[in-house]
């Protein structure tokens, strides 16, 4: 495996190098020597003894990711014991909010005009025949400690579960430890090196040291769907001894009722029912299903690492215009990555009804989290390199690097990410001085 060959391959590598270099012509030697006698008498070195590379670096592959415990929904409202007393509470097919005073049955200091337990009536001013009149215009059920007005649900199904209650649930799912594995095919990456040339042996053989930085992207997402543990939480509430209102779905529930006398005035009656503003804890359920729901996901990791390398390198000078540099050492990475992810299931109960995973600020169906690292590991390159002239020059030739892996998480969910072992091309502009 390339982790393991790379350290001996590399000091072979740099052992190996001056046996690559050819005989040179009588020519070149003379003015070589003659240079290098100039340079030393004006008490200068023959070239310039650092160097700077600007240059691109595509990998064969980018981050391997793992996905883990995959499938777990999260109920868009959380589960609120009855012990909590009269507070709001959602559900996933209804809800039930705490009761308060009408602006219309309190007085202008706030104390309660209505009759708990009874209705009260509001009357507006109108012109009959001339005459000004105060005519009824609203029948109303009065606000009741206890007991709640405002309280939706989705299906009649509800009301003729348990005779007497309304049956409100919380479905969400939890994770069977499904799985999902993707590999980012070759990335591109932008690097900047700098190498200072520390001593010779010969005219045609250096050694120095070299410090870089490069930059790649880290992508890797996966879909599909995996089966889960459906949780089915429910909490009933008493309708104090009234009818189930089979036709009140939505209350408050007002209708419109015409006077008999065919004046054509109308006024509002309703007829909510009031529910027990706490749900019956004796009747409370929570039933887990095995394999009783299939989640569709999509789960993605995007981000990016800056590499930093650091090492010994060698070059050995094969025409006068061209060479070869081997550099192999220390590599360390600092990347930070976002783990978002999208899940939804259906249940049988709620036809059509899409539920989802839910930004608790932002209501957004995509769920996130972040995470820094800095890993370690070791590089190699080696490069062919042109001298345009003294000063500028192009090269090409062949990274490989390894690193390690770490794990991120984004609620239960986890993520293995492995940017692991990776060979490619890289190449670009040099600069002496």
């Amino acid at each position: 495996m390339i982790p393991r060959l790379l350290k001996p391959t590399a000091l072979a590598l740099l052992a190996a190098l001056p046996a690559l270099l050819p005989a040179q012509t009588d020519t070149t030697a003379r003015e070589d020597m003659r240079m290098e006698d100039l340079s030393r008498n004006q008490g200068q070195w023959f070239s310039p003894r650092s160097k700077l590379t600007v240059g691109f670096r595509v990998l064969n592959s980018g981050a391997t990711v793992d996905f883990g415990k995959l499938g777990g929904v999260s109920s868009l409202n959380p589960i609120v014991p009855a012990s909590a007393g009269a507070v709001d509470r959602g559900y996933s097919n209804g809800s039930v909010i705490l009761d308060v005073l009408r602006a219309n049955e309190v007085n202008s200091s706030g104390v309660q005009t209505s009759t708990p337990g009874g209705r009260y009536q509001v009357t507006t001013p109108v012109v009959v025949e001339g005459v000004t009149v105060n005519r009824l215009s609203g029948d109303f059920v009065s606000y009741t400690p206890g007991v709640t007005r405002d309280w939706q649900i989705m299906s009649q199904q509800q009301l003729l579960e348990a005779p007497g209650y309304v049956a409100f649930r919380n479905y969400s799912t939890i994770s069977e430890g499904a799985t999902a594995r993707n590999e980012q095919g070759a990335t591109a990456g932008a690097e900047l090196q700098f190498s200072r040339e520390l001593g010779r042996g010969g005219r045609y053989f250096t050694w120095g040291v070299a410090a870089g930085i490069a930059l790649n992207d880290i992508s890797n997402k996966a879909a599909g769907t995996v089966t889960s543990t459906l949780r089915t939480y429910t909490d009933y509430y008493s309708l104090n001894g009234a009818s189930a209102p089979l036709n009140q779905l939505d209350n408050p529930y007002v209708e419109t009722v015409f006077d008999t006398d065919g004046d054509g005035f109308a006024n509002a009656y309703e007829t909510t029912v009031k529910l027990n503003a706490v749900p019956d804890a004796s009747k409370s359920t929570d039933v887990l299903t095995a394999g009783g729901a299939t989640v569709t996901g999509r789960w993605q990791i995007k981000g990016a690492y800056f590499l930093v390398k650091l090492g010994p390198t060698v070059r050995a000078q094969i025409t006068d215009r061209f060479g070869i540099t081997a550099s192999a050492g220390f590599a360390g990475a600092y990347a930070g990555t976002r783990y978002s992810a999208s899940e939804k299931f259906f249940v049988a109960e709620l036809p059509g009804v899409e539920l989802e995973t839910q930004d608790p600020v932002t209501g957004a169906d995509t769920i996130d989290s972040t995470e820094t690292k800095f890993l370690t590991g070791y590089y190699a390159d080696l490069n062919l390199e042109w001298d345009t002239n003294g000063t500028l020059g192009l090269f090409g030739g062949v990274t490989a690097q390894q690193l390690d892996s770490y794990d991120q998480k984004l609620g239960d969910r986890t993520a293995k990410i492995d940017l692991g072992s990776a060979v490619g091309l890289r190449g670009g502009v040099s600069i002496r001085f």
